[in-house]
């Protein structure tokens, strides 16, 4: 099974975004987990045992399935990609919000109606990031469209039309 397929089981075991994204934050908090399940030195027996102990009932499974096929330190971007396939299945879309000031909850919530009007979904779930080399203003990324509202991306335009001339 390749990678790009475990979001799908994830997806059709029905585990919840929840679980999903609560696990994503254990294993990258507490990172001696995925060291235990990746080393090939600790059998697949006590690998069992870590995963009763620790993991939801609905994951556990699945986490020992990872471990069989030694795809336990691939579980981070599993869990990351399960969530975009989630919300694509849901109609809910996935975007990036990169700016140099934080947006206010109104200006998100703003942004969140303008995209859901755009792209025609229920909901748009806006992971915001930092990105201080855009002066000022803001960059939406959905998918493999960008939509430049910076202050670099304003300089960078006017740039390329006064070259133009």
């Amino acid at each position: 099974m390749t990678e790009s397929n475990y979001e799908k089981v994830l997806y059709e075991l029905k585990i919840s975004p929840e679980t999903a994204a609560d696990t994503a934050v254990m294993l990258e908090s507490i990172p001696e987990i995925l060291q235990v399940l990746t080393n090939p030195i600790v059998s697949q027996e006590e690998k069992h045992k870590v995963i009763d102990r620790i993991f939801p009932e609905e994951l556990r499974n699945f986490m020992k399935v990872l471990c069989r096929y030694q795809k336990a330190q691939n579980a981070k971007e599993i869990f990351k990609k399960y969530q975009e396939y989630y919300n694509e299945q849901q109609n809910i879309l996935n975007a990036e919000l990169f700016y140099v000031i934080p947006p206010k909850e109104e200006q998100l919530n703003g942004i969140r109606k303008y995209l859901c009007d755009r792209y025609h979904t229920a909901d748009a779930v806006v992971k915001l990031r930092e990105k201080k080399d855009l002066i000022g203003g803001f960059l939406i990324r959905t998918g493999d469209e960008e939509i430049d509202y910076s202050l670099k991306g304003r300089i960078d335009a006017l740039q390329q039309k006064l070259t133009w001339r």
